[in-house]
Parts: C-alpha cells; structure tokens; sequence
C-alpha cells in the first residue's frame, strides 16, 4: 500500500530545496527554448509559453525524481516534460499509478522574472488524484492535497515544517463575478454560448495572467470559472486541489463531476467555486 503522507513529507522537503536552487537561479537564466511546431492559428503568447525552456527546469525535475524514488519506482509510472537521465530509473509502464511533475510550470514568467511560476507534483490512481501539491518559491506559498490529510496551505514555506501546514479554505461569500477563462484550444461555438449567456470570456493568457494566478482569483471568487480544453494535467494541478476543498468543484463541460485521466491531457474541464446546476 502507499504510504501518501510519507511520500507527501519527502516531496514538501524536496520543492523546498528546488524552490531556493529556482530563486538562486532566476536572475541569470536563459531561455534555451524548444524545438516546438505551431499550431495552426496559435497565438504568439501560448507559442512563446510551450517553446520556452531553461536547465533549471531539467535540474528540478532531476530533484524531485531522486527525492520519491525509493517511494515509487517500483509502482509508479512517469508523466513529466523534461527528458532527463533518472526516467530510467524507473521501469513501471502501466498507468495504475503515475507521478505527474511540472518541474517549472510557468517557464516564460520564470525567464521574464515574474513570481509566478510555480513546482508542480501529483498522483493519480483509479482516475483521480490521491497527491497533488503546488509551490510558487518566488511568493513563498505551497498548495497541497492528499487523500489523508486534505488540502494545506503554508505561507512562507521555505520556512515551515511540514506539520506547519493550515487548512486551506474559501471564502464563504457567494461568488457575483460572471468572468470566466478559457485556453485556446476551447471552441469558438462553446465561447460564443457562453457569452450568449451572459458571461465575459477571457483567454487564459490574458495580460499574461497565467493559469495560476486564474485558479487562485476564482479561489478567493473574483473569477467564476475556468473553462479549459485537452490541457495537460500537470498544468492543472492548482486547479485539482482547489476542486478538493470544501466549495470547490470540478466538472466536465457537461456539468458532469469530472472523472480525471490518469496521465496526460484531459479532455475538458471546468474548475470553479460555484455549483454547475446554479
């Protein structure tokens, strides 16, 4: 049986010390880039997003990998970005378990010397997430979920064990906003109904606001939604433990409770604090 909270500790002490390596780093980084193909009609914002890439984001991945290993290497499997030595390691290949990582989910704020990128891990089985944990070192503020303790949060996380963690919960006031983000890949005609009804849709790379910081605006309800389509997993792991705490939800764009993939993209879904039927 997995051991969640013992794995949860390793990977909290592990992005500690990727978080301080990332910050140390900011400041002179290069951006590498990678070869990457452009989509037909892609914007140049989310092309410059996936074409971006630096060596911090291999040496995070490297970390947290050697940090879990002796927890999972025999079964877990891996989807992650980065093609680094230690995926060898480990030898799995069914998806009973997978290790999700996000070494630097935000590499282009991480190049431009913005705050918000961000370390990402989680875990799924059965199609849902038994682990799933955020940290932003350049905020200091760590995100997480598992299936034991439920969903923490620690400010100044550098600083904290990792018993310090709070319970992380929404504010109870009803939401009023009726903005709602999509990524590129969402459907002209499913834009389209939803302004008929009355909603303003935004692109998620609006004003270079990421999708982070929209996952933690609809946390504290200054966003109704977000509306996301074939978007990879690790790029939505904020928006997992979010959907865990009280008056969090997240659903399929048929108003669905959402089954997860177990790896990969998902399909569709809709992360908000507000109840689909409402």
């Amino acid at each position: 049986m997995m051991d969640i909270q013992t794995i949860s500790k390793v990977l909290f002490f592990s992005m500690q010390q990727a978080g301080i390596m990332a910050n140390m780093m900011q400041e002179g980084i290069v951006n590498e880039k990678k070869e990457t193909i452009r989509r037909d009609q892609e914007s140049d914002a989310h092309y410059a997003m996936r074409e971006a890439k630096t060596k911090v984001d291999e040496m995070v991945q490297e970390m947290l990998l050697h940090s879990v290993y002796p927890y999972l290497s025999d079964c877990c499997s891996l989807d992650v970005e980065e093609d680094t030595p230690f995926l060898d390691a480990y030898l799995i290949k069914d998806d009973s378990y997978v290790l999700i990582l996000d070494s630097i989910d935000g590499t282009l704020p991480y190049i431009q010397q913005r705050d918000s990128f961000s370390i990402c891990a989680g875990i799924t089985h059965d199609h849902d997430f038994i682990l799933a944990m955020v940290y932003f070192p350049a905020r200091d503020q760590l995100y997480l979920y598992n299936e034991i303790e439920g969903c923490k949060i620690y400010e100044h996380a550098s600083c904290c064990l990792y018993e310090d963690g709070l319970p992380w919960t929404l504010p109870t006031t009803s939401t009023s906003s009726t903005t709602i983000y999509v990524n590129d890949r969402v459907e002209k005609d499913y834009i389209e109904k939803l302004e008929a009804l009355g909603y303003t849709v935004y692109d998620d790379s609006r004003n270079q606001i990421g999708v982070p910081d929209v996952l933690l605006s609809i946390a504290s309800k200054q966003t109704l939604a977000l509306c996301a389509h074939t978007r990879n997993l690790r790029d939505l792991l904020l928006g997992v433990i979010l959907s865990k705490v009280d008056g969090g939800y997240a659903y399929d764009f048929s108003g669905n409770a959402l089954v997860y993939e177990n790896r990969g993209r998902q399909s569709d879904v809709i992360f908000t604090t507000k109840e689909y039927k409402k």
